[in-house]
């Protein structure tokens, strides 16, 4: 099933891990031991596989929306040290700026892959998401965190190329 994940991920996603903007975001450091890049991937996987497993209890996901709204949701990130003067308004903006970033990368987003960018950060950040699609990538994304910070940047970065690379 993970490489089976893995291959779904890159197919879905192929358009946005292609672009300069995904390859500006695996040049980026994140959580100090990742990239923005290699968390996004982390979190479009994790996500994927908790639509997976919620499809096997006959409750339907938009995989697609997940996929990509997983992909996009930290991209409003790159260029933290010029953009924010702190972790704290990163924490608050960088989910309307990746709203911004998306939209330009894609040329337009769904009501759902807005409301999955713009929303992972809860329960940070107070509005909470409107689709299940967004709760799986915000829960995915605190998920991915965790791991990350607990995972030596060695492993975080071997398993991200391993997922970059499995097509």
């Amino acid at each position: 099933m993970k490489d089976r994940i893995v291959a779904d991920v890159n197919s879905i996603g192929r358009e946005i891990l292609e672009s300069k903007e995904f390859a500006r975001a695996l040049e980026q450091t994140h959580h100090d031991k990742t990239t923005v890049g290699n968390h996004s991937i982390e979190v479009a996987c994790i996500a994927l596989k908790l639509s997976r497993r919620l499809k096997a209890f006959h409750i339907p996901v938009n995989e697609e929306a997940v996929v990509r709204g997983a992909l996009c949701h930290d991209l409003g990130i790159l260029g933290r040290d010029d953009k924010y003067p702190n972790n704290f308004i990163c924490l608050h903006r960088h989910p309307k700026d990746s709203l911004v970033a998306a939209d330009e990368l894609l040329g337009g987003l769904t009501e759902m892959e807005k409301d999955i960018i713009a929303n992972h950060m809860f329960p940070l950040t107070f509005i909470p998401p409107h689709h299940k699609e967004a709760v799986l990538v915000s829960c995915a994304d605190k998920i991915s965190s965790i791991r990350e910070v607990v995972r030596s940047a060695e492993k975080n970065n071997k398993e991200a190329m391993r997922k970059m690379h499995t097509a």
